[in-house]
């Protein structure tokens, strides 16, 4: 299995190598061009991806801004980031990953709508299997390593936190109750 790991280097850390293929963006990379790279870097089918990056947690209303942590706002990923308004620009990827893994916090969340509708049209545009869970994820951005006496740049992120769903192109979703994560 191909894996493509679509990490915003704003999420701090590193992918250790091993994992898969690591394409590594930021605030200045347009999401187009980020999109072009993920599709040209997968060689062999199946496939698929892994977005590791910032969640959008909150909701702001012009002046006013509703704090309680509810998720489903989109990603902080390259400089549009990726949020309802924009989620149709992924379907430059339709049909090349058979699983999509969110690996942010709350991209599942109800703060837009009960529905959750950002997964949902995402999983819709990339035509791909969309697995993201609906709370805040812990990650640990350093390991300390004991031989050299020092903190290494490792991106782990360990067990799901919160509900996980599986969103599925059809607009169907269902609780994902697999341990299974892409990264350590």
């Amino acid at each position: 299995m191909t894996t493509i790991i679509l990490h915003d280097t704003r999420l701090l850390g590193r992918v250790e190598p091993g994992y898969g293929t690591v394409l590594e963006v930021d605030g200045t990379t347009p999401i187009t061009s980020a999109f072009r790279r993920v599709a040209a870097a997968v060689n062999s089918s199946p496939a698929e991806l892994v977005i590791a990056c910032h969640g959008y947690m909150s909701h702001n209303y012009r002046e006013a801004c509703h704090t309680e942590l509810g998720g489903g706002m989109g990603l902080q990923l390259c400089r549009e980031s990726l949020g309802i308004a924009n989620v149709a620009v992924s379907s430059s990827l339709s049909g090349i990953f058979e699983r999509t893994w969110l690996m942010a916090c709350g991209p599942a969340g109800t703060a837009v709508h009960d529905s959750r509708p950002f997964c949902r049209e995402l999983a819709h545009y990339l035509d791909s299997t969309v697995i993201a869970s609906e709370r805040e994820q812990l990650y640990h951005p350093l390991e300390y390593d004991n031989a050299r006496q020092e903190c290494r740049p490792v991106l782990r992120f360990g067990a799901w936190e919160g509900r996980v769903f599986e969103f599925n192109p059809d607009g169907t979703v269902s609780d994902f109750n697999r341990s299974e994560t892409p990264l350590p």
